[in-house]
């Protein structure tokens, strides 16, 4: 059922009164398919106020003048079975499909299902194009309405299921890529087109692996050639050229015995020469000591004159006292004689000590110019020992210097005899572990000279023809050792891509046989029934499996080729080299192929016989009643604004008459009977 209803809240006459009608008919009684109409309710239109529509099981012919709502119907159903507003091709927003002066419309579809029918209902608000949508009396959400839809198999973007008018058009334009999944999404088992998008991805990780293309990468060497690539600025794609290398050298490495030798030598010498120091060095901390040892005692000798000068200060201050006491005798009248003996006396006495005390000096003074040239001697002996410490140091720090590079020379020389082993035993092929020379190396180096000036003569003569050669990079061993590493890891890159891409050629083997073979004996019955219209049509057609290239899967489209007259040849239908007769022709014929195989529950074809002249119109009639009214195909909705006269029609099908007017009787008032008795007068008059 589907009902078409407006709401207002407008005030004064009504915009226009509609009736959708059914007219008598008999059929047999069909099993209805999963998804098709039974009853829809249409709440909404540019036209309707309210309508319901009652479509038969299997063809449905809506017949109205232009302008009359036909088209509303397609609308209805679309929008009501979750489709885009651009599948219709009249307005972006869903608000613009309410009948004008309404605040919102709603669609109410109901749909067989075997577990019981699954009823829809949308509800439009035009202030924000927004839409509230239930199942079965249940608050729902657009998602959830479309999987119920898509579970269906209902695919109302699909040209090949659902044909609205601004769409007709739109068939003969589109590529034979397009029309093969539309194909195969409309009468394909549901795994087809899932196999064919499987087989498109293979087929790109297949082309990705096929190429290995690395961008640092610009010059690979071969034993023979060397190989360049270059990737254009302007296109992208990658250019290779090759050339032919010059015969490869060997690449040796020795130890210079004689330079080993003098450095052996040079360490020994110096070792040497560490000793004397030592020695000397011994040597002079004895004498240093000795030196210190005289200067504690002369420092004492020193002390001693000190205080032999102390007292001589106070004999010289007594003698004064005592020349004045001798003065002041003298004066005092005291007896000179006696005074003046006493007095020499004591000066002899004094006299003698000055003697003894200036003899005593004369010893310490010896004892000071000793001391002094003992200190001259001992400054002397110190400037030398700062001179023989400075040249110790200096020595000490260059045989540290020296025993340093020594040791980092042997340590390179060291790691080097390793690497060259390592090196070796690679170039050898021999295990890390293995000791023993391969046979044929073992053959190799007994070709060898035998003692070690005819192996370096050869050496240098081997180093003197390497050196002849011109334009060799000093760094050409390192470049060499980065691309052998570089090739390695390419060939491992390689296999592991090699492995990859027999996997997917394995997968796109297994796809392809579950995907193209079905899909060839798809193709051929739709050509067997294409061809049988055209044939019957007194015209030619014919549908083929197309493709370039049978391993390029997302270029296999579906071609049509038609012709009209005798004379010409089969060409392919295309937007320009057809009329719109023989494109609309075509198109309907293609799609009457399909009614038998298709496993969708309806299909919706509005309007496509504008254009066609009569003869081609009443053929195409015939075919679409034959065909459509079989028990073994789905619900066909077909839209025109006119028929001819004097066509076949089958008991089967359901017409459908859309009138329109200001004069309708409301449908309450409509006497089916007395309608039918008023032509049969007129008919009989």
């Amino acid at each position: 059922m589907l009902r078409i209803c407006g709401n207002s809240k407008t005030v004064g006459k009504a915009f226009q009164v509609k009736l959708v009608e059914r007219m008598p008919r008999v059929y047999k009684a069909v099993k209805a398919k999963s998804g098709c109409f039974e009853e829809s309710k249409i709440y909404f239109d540019l036209t309707y106020d309210h309508s319901i529509v009652y479509p038969g099981p299997n063809l449905n012919m809506i017949v109205g003048a232009n302008g009359t709502g036909k088209s509303s119907i397609v609308c209805a159903i679309c929008l009501g079975l979750a489709g885009k507003t651009a599948i219709l091709g009249r307005g972006d927003k869903v608000g613009l499909y309410v009948k004008r002066g309404c605040n919102k419309g709603s669609v109410e579809i109901e749909l067989h299902k075997a577990k019981g029918n699954l009823v829809i209902n949308r509800e439009i608000h035009v202030e924000n194009n927004q839409s509230t949508w239930m199942l079965n009396g249940k608050h729902s959400s657009q998602k959830t309405v479309e999987e119920e839809v898509k579970a269906l198999q209902i695919q109302v973007s699909n040209l090949c299921q659902f044909l609205p008018q601004e769409k007709v058009g739109e068939f003969a334009k589109m590529t034979k890529i397009e029309l093969l999944e539309a194909t195969e999404k409309s009468v394909g088992p549901p795994e087809m087109y899932e196999f064919h998008c499987e087989l498109k991805t293979f087929r790109t990780k297949e082309r990705e692996l096929e190429v290995i293309e690395e961008p640092y990468l610009k010059v690979l060497y071969t034993a023979e050639e060397k190989y360049s690539l270059k990737k254009s600025f302007y296109s992208g794609k990658t250019s290779t050229s090759n050339s032919a290398v010059r015969p490869s050298q060997y690449l040796t490495m020795a130890v210079d015995a004689e330079e080993k030798r003098q450095l052996e030598e040079q360490i020994r010498t110096a070792e040497k020469s560490m000793q004397a120091i030592d020695v000397q060095m011994s040597a002079m901390q004895e004498r240093t000591a000795k030196l210190d040892r005289r200067d504690n005692e002369l420092r004492a000798q020193k002390k001693g004159l000190s205080e032999m000068k102390g007292k001589k200060r106070q004999l010289e201050q007594k003698i004064s006292t005592k020349q004045d006491s001798l003065r002041q005798m003298e004066q005092g009248g005291i007896d000179l004689q006696k005074a003046e003996e006493e007095t020499k006396a004591q000066i002899s006495a004094v006299n003698s000590q000055k003697v003894a005390i200036v003899a005593e000096f004369m010893a310490h003074m010896k004892l000071s110019m000793e001391k002094v040239y003992m200190a001259l001697e001992t400054v002397g002996m110190t400037a030398e020992k700062t001179k023989l410490e400075t040249d110790c140091r200096e020595g000490s720090a260059e045989l540290r210097q020296a025993c340093a590079m020594l040791e980092q020379r042997k340590a390179r020389l060291l790691e080097m005899c390793k690497g060259l082993m390592r090196r070796a035993r690679e170039i050898c092929n021999m295990d890390p572990g293995e000791s023993a020379v391969p046979p044929d190396l073992h053959t190799a180096f007994s070709q060898l000279p035998d003692t070690m000036d005819e192996i370096d003569a050869m050496l240098n003569e081997e180093r003197s023809r390497a050196e002849c050669f011109t334009g060799l990079s000093e760094n050409v061993v390192d470049e060499y050792n980065r691309r052998e590493q570089e090739i390695k890891n390419l060939e491992k890159e390689l296999d592991e891509k090699s492995n990859a891409l027999k996997t997917y050629r394995q997968n796109i083997s297994e796809a392809k046989e579950r995907w193209l073979n079905p899909l060839k004996q798809l193709v051929e019955q739709i050509n067997d029934k294409f061809s049988d219209f055209f044939r019957s049509m007194q015209c030619a057609g014919e549908v083929d499996l197309h493709s370039e290239n049978e391993e390029e899967y997302d270029k296999y489209g579906i071609r049509i080729r038609v012709k009209f007259r005798s004379s010409t040849q089969l060409h392919e239908l295309t937007a320009h080299h057809q009329s719109g007769g023989e494109r609309s022709v075509s198109t309907m014929l293609y799609l009457m192929a399909l009614q038998e195989l298709n496993r969708c529950p309806f299909r919706v074809v509005d309007e496509i016989n504008q254009g066609m002249d009569p003869v081609n119109e009443r053929r195409v009639f015939d075919i679409v009643v034959r065909t459509a009214c079989k028990e073994t195909t789905s619900q066909y909705f077909f839209i025109t604004p006119k028929l001819l006269q004097n066509l076949q029609y089958a008991d089967e099908m359901t017409v459908l008459c859309v009138h329109n007017g200001p004069h309708m009787l409301p449908p309450n008032k409509w006497d089916e009977k007395a309608f039918t008795r008023r032509c049969v007068r007129r008919k009989g008059k």
